[in-house]
């Protein structure tokens, strides 16, 4: 695209070049003529061809030295409205001609230089025009001799000259426009171009990383069934280790099993699959009464570096709830509670974690309360704890990692 963009600018640099140089030596030439044939003519001053040469002369030396065309158009823009403008004030003629140089000098600066200097020449060129018809064109009228067949030959070269000037000008950006407009076709081809292979890409990348996840997950069902295995040959006390080991690994899984689920892998429902854990490890632990659920999520793009330290966070905090809480709770409740810092929206979000269990002191084993700090730092995060005799309540402040 960057080469796309450099060959359009290319060209029109190359336009407005030639545009320069081409009507520098056109005019050098034919006004050098213009001049001849009015030194006899009592009609037409040569004062205004001669200076008109004398510009071109310049304009013409100063392009073959600097090559800056804008340089040389903008003093041939503001030395033609000074040779119009004088026209208008001091000679005394009827200025058939001299209005439409002025329309060839506003085209020509607009061309080269563009709206910031093309709009103040054609508002000053205008002025001087209007001064002209008001306080000087009915004098001028007066004192008008009438026409020879020299002033006609005056009038068909320089309306000649004219006519080619404004034809060449309106010719180049007549080309220019048909090049952007070409130029604009085929970018846009590409472009459609480009954006069919991306989508395609993208639907490969996809397909591959739902098949990356569905590979992980069934990895690590096949972990948690050896895992299971190795439990029963246990006793009781050493299996319920194990029983949290997969506990642990569910809760991963099933975040594989989501991703992998999910008609945009770009966005994880995060209230889906704290449903779903909850739903796992109800399964896992025989409990008399199952607890009442609250769960709110508004936070409504979880990054991907944040899902799985926040799903085991979450699953250690349900872990400890349910095995320590609710053996003298007649109406255990959960709260779950996900939304946004309302100081840093962006990139941090507040958890908030209660239920109303009555906690035997010393009852949440101590890797427990390590893997709840451990996935808390993780998250470059902190957390409170209170816990009094209405049940246990956590409060995390936590970063949104992409």
């Amino acid at each position: 695209m960057d080469k796309l963009n450099t060959n359009w600018l290319e060209f029109h640099e190359k336009m407005k070049f030639r545009l320069v140089l081409h009507l520098l030596y056109f005019f050098a030439g034919l006004m050098a003529l213009v001049t001849i044939v009015n030194l006899s003519n009592e009609h037409f001053s040569a004062m205004p061809n001669f200076f008109a040469v004398g510009m071109c002369i310049v304009g013409l030396v100063v392009i073959h030295i600097t090559k800056n065309y804008r340089l040389v158009g903008a003093i041939c823009s503001i030395l033609t409205f000074c040779i119009v403008s004088g026209a208008f004030l001091f000679l005394k003629a009827t200025h058939y001609l001299t209005p439409i140089w002025m329309i060839v000098n506003i085209m020509f600066t607009f061309f080269i230089l563009g709206k910031k200097w093309g709009i103040p020449i054609l508002i000053v060129h205008f002025l001087v025009l209007f001064y002209y018809l008001i306080y000087i064109h009915e004098g001028n009228i007066v004192a008008v001799k009438s026409f020879s067949g020299n002033d006609v030959t005056t009038f068909i070269l320089e309306y000649s000259i004219v006519g080619f000037a404004i034809a060449y000008i309106l010719n180049l950006y007549v080309l220019t426009t048909n090049y952007s407009r070409i130029e604009l076709i085929e970018n846009n081809q590409k472009l459609s171009n480009q954006n069919k292979l991306i989508s395609k890409q993208n639907s490969e990348m996809e397909v591959m990383l739902r098949e990356i996840h569905h590979r992980v997950k069934n990895n690590l069902q096949i972990i948690t069934s050896l895992l299971r295995l190795q439990a029963n040959n246990m006793d009781e006390e050493h299996g319920g280790s194990y029983q949290e080991a997969i506990d642990r690994i569910t809760a991963m899984a099933i975040i594989h099993e989501k991703m992998y689920q999910s008609g945009s892998l770009s966005k994880f429902d995060l209230e889906k699959y704290l449903k779903s854990l909850v739903d796992s490890l109800l399964m896992s632990y025989s409990i008399s009464k199952k607890p009442t659920f609250e769960i709110h999520v508004e936070v409504e793009d979880m990054k991907s570096k944040s899902i799985v330290p926040l799903a085991l966070l979450i699953n250690e905090l349900l872990l400890n709830s349910l095995k320590h809480a609710f053996q003298n709770q007649d109406d255990p409740k959960i709260s779950i509670s996900l939304s946004e810092n309302e100081v840093h929206k962006s990139n941090r979000f507040i958890l908030v974690y209660s239920d109303n269990g009555l906690w035997v002191e010393g009852s949440v084993a101590s890797f427990g309360t390590e893997i709840i700090q451990a996935m808390s730092e993780q998250m470059e995060g902190t957390f409170t704890l209170e816990t009094n005799d209405f049940g246990t309540k956590y409060v995390f402040d936590l970063a949104n990692l992409s």
